[in-house]
């Protein structure tokens, strides 16, 4: 059976804001499932899926994520890489993408590009810990 409670997305919701800043890319757990306790396991273990449909295992919703970058600094890779840590840092071994991507208006570009400190690449993603998977964590994680 799989877990899609919407309380966790809910508040989610009602406590998440912007993370603001500039430079590297910024990333923050915005709601975490309090009554899940895991152990941090390592980015490199942290499998990204597109939709909770292709998540191959039963799961448990770890918490919400968000990242947000300066789009001439940062990547949707660098968004990635920054979700992934936040998620291996609450012991979650999977992140169901919800939304990746840029705004594209030469104006906000240029003007982040001066230094207008435009935060105008962003993420969101939910992290999940799938119990069977737990083998390959380990193996992922192993002399990290």
């Amino acid at each position: 059976m799989k877990c899609r409670s919407t309380e966790l997305l809910l508040a989610a919701l009602l406590i998440g804001g912007p993370v603001g800043g500039c430079g590297g890319t910024r990333s923050q757990i915005i709601a975490r499932n309090s009554s899940l306790t895991l152990a941090p396991t390592c980015a490199d273990a942290v499998r990204v899926f597109p939709s909770t449909a292709k998540v191959p295992y039963d799961y448990y919703e770890a918490g919400l994520i968000t990242a947000e970058g300066n789009s001439v600094y940062n990547g949707n890779g660098d968004l990635l890489k920054s979700v992934r840590n936040q998620a291996a840092s609450i012991g979650a071994n999977g992140v169901v993408v919800d939304s990746l991507g840029a705004t594209h208006a030469t104006v906000k570009i240029l003007g982040a590009a001066l230094g207008a400190h435009d935060a105008d690449r962003k993420a969101r993603a939910l992290a999940i810990w799938m119990p069977s998977d737990t083998a390959r964590v380990r193996e992922a994680c192993a002399g990290k």
